[in-house]
């Protein structure tokens, strides 16, 4: 068996940078507040799906050159975020092409005297915004398109009580709904004085076993001509249905990652992971109301021929499920076995993979979401899995760590993969 080689992963090393923009959240919006990026150092930012991601770095706040351009004002918990863009240089035109990679709202900023650094926390907007708002409006839905709760539940004058401030602060990001319809309709509730948590919501209605969806966010420019010279950000959700990013097809080649024993291929790290710690194969679940009025349901992992997976051997673990947003045993059951399916992947083998990102394929070029083809030569594998001396794994970006390159290290790019059997 051979395996087509991607163009994606052919071509030079790429010149990188990146700045970081200060903005507030007037009107709203992400709103720039310096005509200078920040020169943070030690720089490390994630994404995820489904997830709140993280940016973590520091500013030399003794440097008189960062003194004045009075960073206090610029870096306020709760109140400032930084948004991430990054440039790739084309080598032939030596055009310059930026893309705002994510904001980051700012949560943690102690500062150490006796080395002048101040650390930086910042949680991904609107994800970290989410993680701190509660659903105390009472909200239902009756045959209505998936897409429509979602939307709603990034309206806070439809889930919550709290009126928003005037403007020009009004206390809220304010988020690009999906728009696009599934054709999937769904029935739910939240009682007021229920009070969920939103981005578990969010999670929770993305994370049903059939006829689901998922999630991420995005960033687009509000105003300016391009991410360096915008005056302003807007966070978008982007929805997948089924799945986001894109599958392997005749328009889309997987992007092929190789791992080389030899030193010469673009993965620099790779880690396997076969950890069935957490792993069930029955869930006991229990949703809406109280004793006998309570929704409840009981799952197995029995596969296509009516078998239980320890009638294969496997020894038979449990695992309780709750969730008191649930008042549908069919949607209860739903729940636990994406839950369970979910446990089971991290027996899968690929865990997370360290990229180069100024090699191609490179950084950018791919999305949360889309499949990747894992080559390796590295002889931790059963022999005959192995074609021509190497062997292929499929996988799915779920999220990644970026790095940006620093004195003489390379830009870095740390992918958190799922993945399963050669192929």
């Amino acid at each position: 068996m051979s395996y087509p080689v991607d163009p994606s992963i052919t071509g030079q090393q790429r010149e990188v940078r990146y700045s970081y923009w200060p903005v507030n959240f007037a009107m709203g919006n992400l709103t720039v507040i310096s005509n200078v990026s920040l020169p943070l150092s030690g720089v490390a930012y994630s994404k995820a799906m489904r997830e709140v991601g993280e940016l973590r770095a520091t500013l030399q706040l003794a440097d008189d050159s960062v003194r004045s351009l009075y960073p206090w004002d610029k870096i306020i918990p709760r109140k400032t975020a930084i948004v991430v863009v990054r440039e790739q240089q084309d080598p032939v035109s030596s055009d310059w092409v930026a893309q705002a990679m994510d904001a980051y709202t700012v949560y943690v900023a102690p500062s150490d005297p006796e080395t002048g650094r101040q650390s930086i926390v910042a949680h991904s907007t609107p994800e970290a915004q989410w993680a701190r708002r509660l659903i105390t409006k009472g909200m239902s839905w009756v045959a209505q398109d998936q897409t429509v709760i979602a939307a709603d539940l990034c309206d806070p004058a439809k889930f919550s009580l709290i009126p928003l401030g005037a403007n020009p602060w009004p206390g809220y990001v304010t988020v690009d709904p999906p728009t696009v319809m599934t054709g999937v309709l769904r029935n739910h509730s939240y009682d007021e004085g229920q009070e969920t948590n939103l981005l578990e919501a969010h999670q929770a209605r993305s994370q049903l076993a059939t006829n689901s969806y998922e999630w991420t966010t995005g960033l687009r420019i509000l105003s300016g001509a391009s991410a360096v010279s915008a005056q302003s950000f807007r966070p978008v959700y982007v929805m997948g249905y089924p799945q986001l990013g894109r599958r392997r097809s005749s328009d889309f080649p997987m992007p092929i990652l190789t791992y080389d024993t030899g030193g010469t291929g673009n993965v620099t790290t790779l880690k396997v992971n076969r950890d069935g710690t957490a792993v069930p194969n029955i869930v006991w679940g229990r949703g809406d109301g109280y004793e006998d009025l309570q929704v409840k349901a009981q799952i197995s992992n029995i596969d296509q021929y009516g078998k239980a997976e320890w009638e294969y051997g496997y020894l038979q673990s449990e695992e309780r499920f709750s969730n008191p947003d649930v008042s549908n045993v069919n949607t209860l059951a739903d729940h636990m076995y994406k839950l369970m399916w979910d446990r089971l992947g991290s027996e899968r083998y690929l865990a997370s993979v360290r990229v180069r990102g100024d090699l191609p394929p490179y950084f950018g070029s791919y999305v949360v979401g889309d499949d990747i083809l894992l080559r390796t030569n590295d002889r931790t594998w059963p022999p005959d899995w192995y074609v021509d001396g190497w062997m292929y794994l499929p996988g799915r970006i779920y999220g990644w760590t970026a790095a940006p390159p620093q004195g003489d290290q390379h830009e870095a790019i740390d992918l958190l993969v799922g993945g399963g059997l050669p192929v």
